[in-house]
């Protein structure tokens, strides 16, 4: 796995995001209440390690207009929402719909000022969540969040599609269905994303950045050598 990490023939920095999927209250309520208080837990946990490093945070979320429009009525995921509102109406049947409670972000995971949100209407995520990342040269995204199967599948196979590097931690992902998320984890999901434990992911993790600063200062060292590069005067000053 390691070899493959510093092969960008660009010499683009490294630059880690963290992006916490359908973090909301209905979609946390789906999952049976321990492993909801595990998961929180272990979410607050990475997204507070991610703010004292400076990482971008992103949360993508899943959201529904009132009376589901826009949802075709077969589609496989959403249509029976789609369904059920057209026969109860938006004040029986608003499961992830906009303006109400369960849409929310859970208030223990809250946003702060500043982190995007990105909302989309369907299963895989497009420029709503894709937009950030590239606006701030991300090269890594670290996935958390539900349901291991749907969102979080869908996540990485659009981050992977980016050229993106992603990593998944198994105690910060959680499916309503245990048997199916632990089949994901175990078998789909490695296709697209590093999968580690806790421990082994910040193990992991600490050493690639250091690995990263370790090659961002000998470029930055190699180009102050070099007589045809011109660089900006505090770059020179830290080489010299």
């Amino acid at each position: 796995r390691g070899e493959r990490r510093h092969c960008m023939g660009d010499n683009a920095p490294e630059r880690y995001a963290l992006v916490l999927c359908d973090v909301q209250v209905d979609l946390l309520n789906a999952i049976p209440s321990e492993a909801r208080c595990n998961l929180i837990g272990q979410l607050k946990q990475l997204l507070e390690a991610a703010r004292r490093a400076n990482w971008l945070v992103v949360f993508l979320g899943t959201c529904f207009a009132p009376g589901y429009e826009g949802v075709h009525p077969r589609h496989r995921l959403y249509g029976g929402l789609r369904r059920l509102n057209q026969k109860q109406g938006d004040e029986k049947a608003h499961w992830l719909m906009q303006g109400r409670e369960g849409a929310q972000v859970h208030p223990d995971l809250a946003p702060a000022e500043g982190e995007p949100l990105a909302w989309r209407g369907k299963l895989r995520p497009g420029a709503e969540l894709l937009g950030p990342l590239q606006a701030r040269g991300i090269t890594k995204v670290v996935l958390a969040g539900v349901k291991t199967a749907q969102g979080v599948l869908a996540a990485s196979e659009a981050l992977c599609d980016e050229g993106l590097l992603v990593y998944v931690v198994r105690e910060c992902v959680a499916d309503s269905d245990e048997a199916r998320g632990a089949a994901v984890l175990q078998h789909v999901l490695p296709q697209y994303a590093d999968v580690f434990g806790v421990e082994a992911f910040r193990e992991q993790i600490s050493q690639e950045i250091m690995m990263d600063m370790y090659i961002a200062f000998k470029t930055v060292k190699r180009q102050a050598d070099d007589p045809r590069v011109r660089l900006p005067a505090r770059a020179a000053r830290t080489m010299s």
